[in-house]
């Protein structure tokens, strides 16, 4: 269900993208469309790191094991007036699923769908019209709902914990419509790349 969502959200941004590269838009950047799929997030590694030790429901306390993560698609846009810095938002999410113990006993599972809201900037230092190279930030939340089993009952909670995002260097090859790749660290994940339309 997620990857259908995914794929078609693909289709539609493919679709939007060539439409508007076919009609006659300069180069200059006033309006940015991303696509974007990423991977080892800041937000996954803290749950790793937090949550091995112990989770606190009302089923009691439990420890994850066997953590799995999907990676974390994100539609993000930007509204530009002179090309260079760039203002908008970004929204995206990703789901985890594991085990739950007690005391090294399996009990149950657990499936975690975390949906992420956020403020973003950016400064291109290269806006080229084949080539750009920027850096950005973001500030956000992630909303996290979990479902946890044990062995006869089921809790659900949810909490909304603060995010944040800072793209050390980002790349973009094409021109109304390209591809771009990024790298740094927070909700977007440590690498992450996809389609990009500027008009």
């Amino acid at each position: 269900m997620f990857i259908k969502r995914a794929l078609r959200s693909v289709v539609i941004f493919t679709l939007i993208a060539a439409f508007v590269s076919t009609a006659g838009f300069t180069q200059t950047r006033k309006h940015d469309f991303s696509l974007s799929y990423g991977g080892a997030s800041i937000d996954q590694l803290a749950d790793i790191f937090t949550d091995v030790l112990t989770i606190v429901i009302t089923l009691g306390t439990f420890s994850k094991t066997d953590m799995k993560y999907t990676g974390v698609p994100f539609l993000t846009y930007h509204y530009s007036r002179n090309s260079k810095f760039g203002f908008g938002f970004a929204v995206g999410g990703y789901q985890s699923t594991g085990i739950l113990n007690i005391l090294d006993t399996v009990v149950g599972d657990f499936k975690e769908t975390n949906y992420i809201g956020a403020l973003e900037l950016d400064y291109h230092w290269v806006m080229k019209k084949g080539f750009q190279l920027y850096s950005g930030a973001g500030l956000g939340v992630r909303i996290r709902k979990g479902t946890y089993h044990d062995l006869d009952s089921t809790d659900t909670v949810s909490k909304a914990l603060p995010t944040f995002h800072v793209n050390l260097l980002g790349f973009r090859i094409g021109r109304n419509v390209g591809l771009f790749g990024e790298l740094g660290a927070g909700y977007k994940g440590i690498f992450c790349g996809g389609l990009n339309a500027q008009f």
